[in-house]
């Protein structure tokens, strides 16, 4: 119980730590923020001061690998890896989530995307000419356009030959319930934490289950640099048209 109890105490230190992603980085922040008034300041400053702290636990960790020849530190190397790289990801997210403050979906969004009918075999799916896109992932719909759910090239084509012809867009797809899906007119920065690369990680824009657009990641980093452009062209921010 003993040692328990001070692995306890240690991990509460370390926990503490003024450095992002740690505790005691979202308590630096709040205090740089209550301080100078600009929460992407403050966001920058606290991320900072964990890829400081994290290159100081890399350095700590080779160097005591190289006088004690154990792995200890190696693994304290690797900690200290970890949070340079999550305190990063964490000071970009703020920058995006600044920049496209007041940008709504709409503006960001890939209108009248390709769809893919809920009753179609995947064996036509699979070798109709209308969806050899570049796209991997369509918009499902069923009865009247709505919106149904979402299928990717990959999700058809793990469905056995020997089933292709019998099983339906509609029993391999993602159901829309398990979809990320965004107003039209919601903030686009709010999408930021729910959207990730990959096929499935597609954000349906829906106006009651009707569908107006799809939004990937390769959307945001689209509309992220040209606001940058936009930006640095003009002094100012405008918003896409």
């Amino acid at each position: 119980m003993t040692w328990l109890a001070a692995i306890n105490i240690l991990l509460a230190l370390f926990n503490s730590i003024p450095a992002a992603p740690l505790d005691g980085g979202r308590l630096l922040r709040a205090l740089l923020w209550r301080r100078s008034g600009d929460p992407l300041r403050a966001t920058v400053n606290a991320s900072a001061a964990g890829r400081a702290f994290g290159w100081l636990l890399v350095a700590a960790g080779f160097l005591l690998f190289i006088v004690t020849r154990t792995f200890e530190g190696l693994w304290l190397s690797l900690i200290g890896w970890f949070l340079i790289a999550a305190a990063t990801a964490e000071g970009r997210q703020a920058h995006f989530r600044t920049l496209l403050a007041g940008i709504p979906v709409r503006q960001a969004m890939t209108p009248g995307p390709v769809t893919v009918q809920g009753g179609l075999t995947v064996a036509q799916f699979l070798t109709d000419p209308l969806y050899r896109y570049r796209f991997s992932a369509f918009p499902v719909v069923g009865e009247g356009g709505r919106a149904a759910g979402l299928v990717t090239l990959d999700r058809a084509r793990h469905v056995p030959e020997e089933q292709r012809d019998s099983r339906t867009v509609a029993d391999v797809m993602l159901p829309l319930e398990q979809v990320t899906t965004a107003a039209p007119d919601a903030p686009l920065a709010d999408l930021l934490p729910r959207i990730r690369p990959g096929a499935e990680n597609r954000v349906l824009v829906l106006d009651d289950h009707r569908l107006l657009g799809i939004i990937s990641s390769s959307d945001i980093s689209r509309t992220v640099t040209w606001l940058m452009a936009s930006r640095q062209q003009t002094g100012g921010w405008r918003k896409p048209r």
